[in-house]
């Protein structure tokens, strides 16, 4: 339990034994088989559990009655500009609420109290996300996905490829997020580990930050990261590596959230069904004045006036675009010829 705290037992017990002595109460018993609440300990256990449920639901009704405020957290690694794009690409947000960015720091030490302040300080955070403690406490509402690559140094042998091989990462030690927290990374993991065990995989912790791309220049090896992450370290390059390991990332915000969080997410999936549509259109048409491989994904964002970004909100590439457009002409067919039997 104290790892998906991010706290280690030590500090865990101190923390105990600091609320014990404030209280004047023993809170547990300890015996070398672990520690049991005492009957005072399981009292104010049980009191505090229904303190923190009552504030929260206080809290939110103090917010959807004066609420019309969204506060979005950003920081170096987790930047709101992407959720900024969608934000000025629905009206009905604009009208209703106004969106305020408030800046957090992303240090390893801290990052857990970050996330436990949704819906306190924050309405939505947004980046990679897929973390099993995290999403305990919180809901995430996926945007897409950051590719995974790996950033080394400029001065690295490896830095003037244009792209890796997983055999240019033989016998180079590769920082990677440490396993048990997240599901994509434990995979990676894996795979590396049983096939490609030339690869000296070492852990770093289950969160990045500066201090994790400076020692990755410090070190002259190389680190697992995302290509959102390119422009983090300036004596860093960020390269695509022939795998296909991808990280959803999206908005991060508190179960049972407020209204004006449930109203934005109402907007953004009523956004979402409307430029898929559009953009199926758009790929029809352009299928009538040239062929496959001579569409580009700029081709469709100019004819349905949107950016990249909103693009790749919905798809990953045009083959996703196309797999998509079959599966919902598909059902239509079937849809039309169930009405028509009746």
């Amino acid at each position: 339990k104290t790892q998906k705290m991010y706290i280690t037992l030590i500090s865990l017990m101190k923390q105990i034994n600091a609320l014990e002595e404030h209280l004047y109460i023993k809170l547990v018993n300890r015996t070398y088989r672990g520690i049991k609440l005492t009957v005072q300990g399981q009292k104010i256990y049980d009191e505090a559990k229904i303190l923190i449920e009552n504030s929260d639901n206080y809290l939110n009704k103090i917010q959807e009655k004066t609420s019309s405020m969204i506060h979005i957290g950003s920081s170096f690694l987790n930047s709101a500009k992407e959720f900024i794009d969608l934000w000025h690409s629905i009206q009905t947000l604009i009208q209703r609420y106004k969106l305020r960015g408030v800046p957090y720091e992303g240090d390893h030490d801290k990052i857990m109290e970050v996330y436990q302040s949704l819906g306190i300080k924050f309405d939505f955070l947004i980046g990679a996300f897929n973390s099993n403690p995290i999403l305990s406490f919180a809901s995430c509402k996926q945007l897409g996905t950051y590719n995974v690559c790996v950033a080394l140094p400029r001065s690295h042998p490896l830095a003037k490829k244009k792209k890796l091989s997983i055999t240019d990462l033989y016998n180079e030690k590769l920082l990677c997020v440490s396993s048990g927290d997240c599901l994509n990374i434990d995979d990676f993991r894996k795979n590396m580990q049983m096939f490609y065990p030339q690869i000296i995989l070492e852990d770093v912790g289950y969160f990045y930050d500066l201090d994790t791309f400076n020692r990755c220049e410090e070190e002259g090896c190389l680190l697992l990261t995302l290509d959102a992450w390119d422009l983090i370290h300036p004596s860093l390059i960020t390269l695509p590596v022939e795998w296909d390991y991808q990280m959803p990332y999206g908005l991060l915000y508190k179960k049972n959230p407020p209204k004006q969080v449930k109203d934005c997410l109402k907007e953004l999936i009523n956004m979402s069904n409307r430029t898929k549509l559009q953009l199926e259109d758009a790929f029809k048409e352009l299928l009538l004045e040239k062929t496959f491989h001579k569409i580009t994904i700029k081709d469709l964002t100019d004819k349905c006036h949107i950016s990249r970004m909103a693009f790749y909100y919905h798809f990953q590439d045009l083959y996703d675009l196309t797999e998509w457009i079959l599966i919902e002409d598909a059902r239509k067919a079937l849809n039309e010829k169930k009405n028509y039997a009746h």
